[in-house]
């Protein structure tokens, strides 16, 4: 075997190698991809289940916010800046998944549950009130998509926390559960 054909026998075996190494990391941020879309979802949600427990441990909070989605007007001044911590608060976690969403690391179904809870909250008569106070300290872009789905028609069954029929008193579209 000349010095010749040992040259292209070792780089061929290089090439082999390469090859390999680069199906190999691709393999691996594929998985990676994975993980972190997995890791962002159960993020997520785990930001909406504890921000609806714990109004749910709390009965005076749960009342101060079923009264302020039903009218903004309806709250003492304590009760509507504790309105907007919670609302504040939720449109924070939504904002977050919005963005996680158009980054790709949050999947189409999962933002659509986010939509329908955020239109759930803007078709009533004080989170739309609510919104339209406060929403100037939200990005740009999450304030758009925010208007848009209070310009679509809420579904069929939506309730404001599963209870507040939707309706909007301020020139809006306005639907009987």
């Amino acid at each position: 075997m000349t010095l010749e054909q040992i040259f292209f026998i070792s780089q061929s075996v290089a090439a082999v190698g390469v090859i390999a190494s680069l199906i190999f990391v691709g393999l691996q941020v594929r998985g990676s991809t994975r993980a972190v879309r997995s890791a962002t979802a159960q993020a997520v949600h785990e930001n909406f289940a504890t921000w609806y427990m714990a109004i749910a441990e709390h009965p005076a909070e749960l009342e101060v916010v079923l009264k302020g989605f039903g009218d903004l007007e309806a709250l003492n001044t304590v009760d509507r800046a504790l309105f907007n911590c919670i609302f504040l608060a939720f449109t924070s976690h939504a904002q977050n998944a919005f963005h996680q969403w158009r980054q790709g690391h949050l999947a189409n179904e999962l933002w659509t549950c986010w939509e329908f809870l955020l239109s759930n909250m803007v078709h009533s008569n004080g989170g739309l009130a609510l919104w339209r106070e406060r929403s100037y300290v939200f990005a740009e872009d999450f304030r758009v998509e925010v208007e848009a789905i209070a310009q679509r028609e809420p579904h069929i069954n939506a309730k404001a926390f599963g209870v507040l029929p939707l309706g909007r008193t301020d020139g809006g579209t306005s639907r009987a559960p």
